[in-house]
Protein backbone atom coordinates (compact mmCIF):
# COMPACT_ATOMS: atom_id res chain seq x y z
CA UNK A 1 0.00 0.00 0.00
CA UNK A 2 2.76 2.16 0.90
CA UNK A 3 4.81 1.40 -2.01
CA UNK A 4 1.48 2.49 -4.35
CA UNK A 5 1.02 5.95 -2.29
CA UNK A 6 4.78 6.48 -3.12
CA UNK A 7 4.48 5.73 -6.87
CA UNK A 8 1.45 8.17 -7.28
CA UNK A 9 3.13 11.00 -5.73
CA UNK A 10 6.35 10.34 -7.75
CA UNK A 11 3.95 10.17 -10.84
CA UNK A 12 1.58 14.16 -9.74
CA UNK A 13 5.58 15.54 -8.93
CA UNK A 14 6.88 14.75 -12.22
CA UNK A 15 3.64 16.26 -13.56
CA UNK A 16 4.30 19.28 -11.60
CA UNK A 17 7.70 19.82 -12.95
CA UNK A 18 6.94 18.97 -16.81
CA UNK A 19 4.24 21.63 -16.54
CA UNK A 20 6.56 24.41 -14.69
CA UNK A 21 9.12 23.79 -17.39
CA UNK A 22 9.11 25.40 -20.56
CA UNK A 23 11.70 25.59 -22.59
CA UNK A 24 10.26 28.11 -25.51
CA UNK A 25 8.97 30.41 -23.44
CA UNK A 26 11.10 33.18 -22.62
CA UNK A 27 10.36 34.24 -18.81
CA UNK A 28 10.57 38.12 -17.99
CA UNK A 29 12.60 39.31 -15.28
CA UNK A 30 11.33 41.79 -12.67
CA UNK A 31 12.24 44.71 -14.45
CA UNK A 32 10.38 43.82 -16.98
CA UNK A 33 7.14 43.49 -15.32
CA UNK A 34 7.80 46.21 -13.12
CA UNK A 35 8.01 48.54 -16.50
CA UNK A 36 4.99 47.02 -18.06
CA UNK A 37 2.78 47.70 -15.12
CA UNK A 38 4.36 51.07 -14.33
CA UNK A 39 3.31 51.75 -18.22
CA UNK A 40 -0.08 50.49 -17.26
CA UNK A 41 -1.13 52.49 -14.59
CA UNK A 42 -0.11 55.61 -16.22
CA UNK A 43 -1.94 55.11 -19.18
CA UNK A 44 -4.74 54.32 -16.90
CA UNK A 45 -3.91 57.57 -14.96
CA UNK A 46 -4.26 59.97 -18.13
CA UNK A 47 -7.21 58.29 -18.93
CA UNK A 48 -9.10 58.82 -16.18
CA UNK A 49 -8.03 62.29 -16.18
CA UNK A 50 -8.81 62.65 -19.98
CA UNK A 51 -12.49 61.85 -19.14
CA UNK A 52 -12.64 64.46 -16.18
CA UNK A 53 -10.85 67.21 -18.34
CA UNK A 54 -11.15 67.56 -21.65
CA UNK A 55 -7.88 69.60 -22.32
CA UNK A 56 -5.38 66.91 -20.82
CA UNK A 57 -2.74 65.70 -23.22
CA UNK A 58 -1.87 61.77 -23.12
CA UNK A 59 1.49 61.89 -20.85
CA UNK A 60 4.14 59.43 -22.78
CA UNK A 61 4.97 56.65 -20.06
CA UNK A 62 9.19 57.23 -20.74
CA UNK A 63 8.10 61.13 -19.31
CA UNK A 64 10.35 61.84 -16.49
CA UNK A 65 7.91 60.19 -12.91
CA UNK A 66 10.15 62.91 -10.97
CA UNK A 67 7.75 65.64 -12.27
CA UNK A 68 4.91 64.03 -10.81
CA UNK A 69 6.18 62.61 -7.58
CA UNK A 70 5.14 64.57 -4.40
CA UNK A 71 7.84 63.75 -1.79
CA UNK A 72 5.84 64.89 1.65
CA UNK A 73 8.19 65.01 4.84
CA UNK A 74 6.68 64.15 8.28
CA UNK A 75 7.10 66.32 10.94
CA UNK A 76 6.26 63.71 13.35
CA UNK A 77 8.97 62.68 16.35
CA UNK A 78 10.79 60.14 15.48
CA UNK A 79 12.80 57.24 17.14
CA UNK A 80 16.40 56.76 17.10
CA UNK A 81 18.17 53.90 18.59
CA UNK A 82 21.59 53.49 19.69
CA UNK A 83 22.92 50.08 20.66
CA UNK A 84 25.53 49.25 23.05
CA UNK A 85 27.54 46.14 22.12
CA UNK A 86 31.02 45.00 21.70
CA UNK A 87 31.74 47.64 24.58
CA UNK A 88 30.69 50.79 21.89
CA UNK A 89 27.83 53.03 21.68
CA UNK A 90 27.10 52.96 17.71
CA UNK A 91 25.79 55.34 16.32
CA UNK A 92 27.86 56.94 18.53
CA UNK A 93 26.84 60.66 17.06
CA UNK A 94 23.84 61.60 15.90
CA UNK A 95 21.67 64.64 14.94
CA UNK A 96 18.06 64.70 16.05
CA UNK A 97 15.53 67.26 15.91
CA UNK A 98 13.20 68.50 18.90
CA UNK A 99 10.78 66.06 20.53
CA UNK A 100 12.60 62.79 18.76
CA UNK A 101 13.51 60.19 20.92
CA UNK A 102 16.68 58.26 21.65
CA UNK A 103 16.73 54.87 22.91
CA UNK A 104 19.74 53.16 24.34
CA UNK A 105 19.48 49.44 23.81
CA UNK A 106 21.93 46.82 25.34
CA UNK A 107 22.96 43.98 23.34
CA UNK A 108 26.49 43.24 24.29
CA UNK A 109 27.84 40.02 24.33
CA UNK A 110 29.47 38.93 27.30
CA UNK A 111 26.32 40.07 28.68
CA UNK A 112 26.61 42.95 31.19
CA UNK A 113 25.02 45.77 32.82
CA UNK A 114 26.21 49.65 31.35
CA UNK A 115 25.59 52.60 33.70
CA UNK A 116 24.20 55.13 31.18
CA UNK A 117 25.18 58.95 32.23
CA UNK A 118 23.85 62.32 30.84
CA UNK A 119 27.16 64.67 30.95
CA UNK A 120 24.41 67.60 31.60
CA UNK A 121 22.47 66.03 34.38
CA UNK A 122 19.16 65.17 31.42
CA UNK A 123 18.78 61.98 33.39
CA UNK A 124 19.66 60.22 36.35
CA UNK A 125 22.47 57.64 36.27
CA UNK A 126 20.29 54.64 35.02
CA UNK A 127 21.67 51.07 34.75
CA UNK A 128 20.85 48.92 31.64
CA UNK A 129 20.47 45.26 31.62
CA UNK A 130 21.14 42.79 28.91
CA UNK A 131 18.19 43.00 26.65
CA UNK A 132 16.96 46.28 27.96
CA UNK A 133 17.25 50.00 27.44
CA UNK A 134 16.31 53.34 28.06
CA UNK A 135 14.70 56.16 26.19
CA UNK A 136 14.62 59.74 26.71
CA UNK A 137 12.68 62.67 24.68
CA UNK A 138 15.03 65.34 23.77
CA UNK A 139 12.61 68.25 23.80
CA UNK A 140 15.07 71.67 23.58
CA UNK A 141 17.70 72.09 20.69
CA UNK A 142 21.29 71.71 21.94
CA UNK A 143 24.28 69.59 22.06
CA UNK A 144 24.58 66.69 24.44
CA UNK A 145 26.87 64.36 25.52
CA UNK A 146 26.47 60.62 27.28
CA UNK A 147 28.90 58.16 28.49
CA UNK A 148 28.93 54.69 30.06
CA UNK A 149 30.40 54.51 33.43
CA UNK A 150 33.46 52.34 33.67
CA UNK A 151 33.90 52.48 29.40
CA UNK A 152 34.28 56.42 29.28
CA UNK A 153 36.80 56.24 26.45
CA UNK A 154 34.93 53.66 24.35
CA UNK A 155 31.29 54.31 25.04
CA UNK A 156 30.20 57.73 24.46
CA UNK A 157 28.60 59.96 22.44
CA UNK A 158 27.23 63.46 21.69
CA UNK A 159 23.25 64.18 20.32
CA UNK A 160 22.69 67.27 18.63
CA UNK A 161 19.18 68.21 18.79
CA UNK A 162 18.11 70.92 15.70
Amino acid sequence: MKAKILLIFLILLSFTVIGCVDEDKETPNETDMLNETTEEVVNETVTEDAGMNDSVEEVDAEEDEDDRLEIVESSDPKTYTIYMEKFLTQPSNITINTGDTVIWFNRNDPTRLFTLVSNEDLWENTTIGYRLSFKYTFNETGTYTYKVLGWEERMKGTIIVK
